[in-house]
């Protein structure tokens, strides 16, 4: 009875570990999606003369856990160029389940 007790307890703690594990990962993946997405958007609005998938691309390059990983990248703007003055920005990035949002005014 012990031993099934013990046997027990130590599945069911390496399956807490093992979920708990993944989901810490998962979070650590969202955050560092979201970091990559507010630098590329401020940057894009410091420099509106850039690429803003360029700039994705490079602060992706940066981040080690996302080197080997394509981004899909979106981007919306409102009036529909990005260059004018007063100019919403919209960037979305995506890579598997994460998603990561970020947006700005054009000054």
């Amino acid at each position: 009875m012990l031993l099934e007790a013990v046997g027990f307890a130590a599945l069911a703690f390496g399956l807490l570990l093992t979920f708990s594990l993944q989901v810490f990962d998962l979070e650590r993946r969202q955050l560092g999606l979201e970091q990559i997405a507010r630098n590329a958007t401020r940057y894009f609005i410091l420099n509106p003369d850039s690429d803003l998938s360029e700039a994705v691309y490079s602060f992706q390059t940066l981040d080690q856990q996302f080197d080997e990983d394509q981004l899909e990248v979106s981007v919306r703007c409102q009036p529909s160029d990005c260059q004018s003055s007063g100019a919403f920005v919209w960037l979305e990035l995506s890579v598997g389940v994460n998603v990561a949002r970020a947006f700005g005014v054009l000054p």
